[in-house]
């Protein structure tokens, strides 16, 4: 029984490999925030020469309390953006305590600084402060904030500004002049802009499909996930643009990227059976991106595979450690993850396991070159 269990399993996991020793951790919606996001080295070399925005690459994928410093460090040396999120980390009291006198005299600064930088954030700061505190808050200064970001070209702040006219928390509700926002959005490059115009051609103008379709596309472009995941829906659904074969594969993959669980598991689907990705690493990184992204199937699915591969790796079956070894390898991971992998990988094929050798060729090449993101 549980090795027609474990053979399924691994038959969905890998396209036909084996499975691993000891359990996986894998992402869940609670732990993924905790995954290993170590920076890049190359910009850890250049914020620690100087370049501010290389310290704000960094900190946004950094814990808080490090963010925090280098977000301070990006500042220091000119970055706006940098200048706007350790203003945003002292309101909102992220990685250390919050000084919200400090915090919204940073914030202002920026503002006035590099206003295409900085005053998009410093609008959702402001808001995001009074949502905590539970009070009204001050939605018109936060709206000139916006508004001062879009005005120097900031789709993000032109899409904030939109979002306050149409949900009518600023002076007044005005859908026309949002709609114009978000045009004004999507134009500058912002994606959830162009799906937020493409919303309402749809809602307004049922007739229009088409034009919806384009402006959705061209949010996804632009790394939008909730375009990409909507396009992704209808794919699926066989609604709006019709796409063959390696157009939908394009799609979810594009979606998957845009951080849209539901394109990393359609994209499984679609890949589980090709001859081409049978015992590839691809299989199991869509599964954990789209646990990561919030996908409880995946993260169930995930972990049904390392309830019955771990104990049978650890009674020495070499298949079921080359599944936990694919597992631990493939991106997102943990500190620590891909040497344990490794390791078991490892293992696997000098048993004899031949699956397990087709994966440990595939991450070897990869263990030196992996990315923050895949990290």
């Amino acid at each position: 029984m549980s090795g027609v269990v474990l053979g399924g399993l691994v038959l969905l996991l890998l396209g036909g490999c084996g499975a691993a020793r000891g359990r996986v951790s894998v992402p869940t919606v609670e732990t993924s925030l905790a995954l290993d996001a170590s920076p890049c080295d190359a910009d850890a070399r250049a914020c620690g020469a100087g370049d501010g925005r290389a310290c704000t690459r960094l900190g946004r994928e950094a814990p808080p309390d490090e963010a925090r410093a280098l977000f301070a460090r990006a500042c220091g040396a000119g970055d706006g953006e940098g200048c706007a999120r350790r203003g945003l980390a002292l309101l909102l009291g992220e990685g250390g305590a919050a000084d919200a006198a400090e915090g919204r005299r940073a914030l202002q600064g920026a503002c006035a600084r590099t206003p295409r930088e900085a005053c998009g954030l410093a609008a959702v700061g402001l808001a995001e402060a009074a949502r905590r505190a539970g009070t009204p808050g001050a939605p018109d200064e936060a709206a000139l904030l916006a508004q001062e970001g879009c005005h120097a070209g900031d789709g993000f702040a032109c899409r904030l500004l939109g979002d306050v006219f149409l949900e009518g928390r600023g002076p007044v509700a005005d859908a026309g002049q949002a709609f114009a926002l978000y045009a004004r959005a999507c134009e500058a490059g912002d994606g959830q802009g162009c799906a937020a115009q493409g919303a309402l051609v749809r809602q307004w103008t049922p007739g229009e499909a088409a034009r919806a379709d384009a402006l959705l596309t061209r949010g996804c472009e632009l790394g939008a996930s909730a375009a990409c995941g909507r396009l992704v829906v209808q794919a699926l659904q066989g609604e709006g643009t019709t796409l063959d074969a390696p157009g939908q594969r394009a799609l979810f993959s594009r979606a998957c990227d845009a951080g849209a669980a539901m394109g990393c598991l359609a994209l499984y689907e679609t890949l589980r059976h090709a001859p081409e990705t049978r015992g590839s690493l691809q299989l199991p990184t869509l599964l954990k991106r789209a646990c990561q992204l919030g996908e409880a199937r995946a993260c169930g699915f995930l972990e049904d595979v390392s309830r019955v591969a771990g104990p049978a790796c650890a009674e020495g079956t070499a298949s079921s450690c080359g599944v936990m070894g694919a597992l631990l390898v493939s991106a997102p991971r943990r500190e620590g993850e891909a040497e344990e992998g490794l390791r078991l990988l490892e293992g696997a094929c000098a048993a004899g396991d031949g699956a397990s050798c087709a994966v440990l060729r595939e991450a070897r090449p990869r263990e030196a070159g992996w990315s923050c993101r895949s990290r």
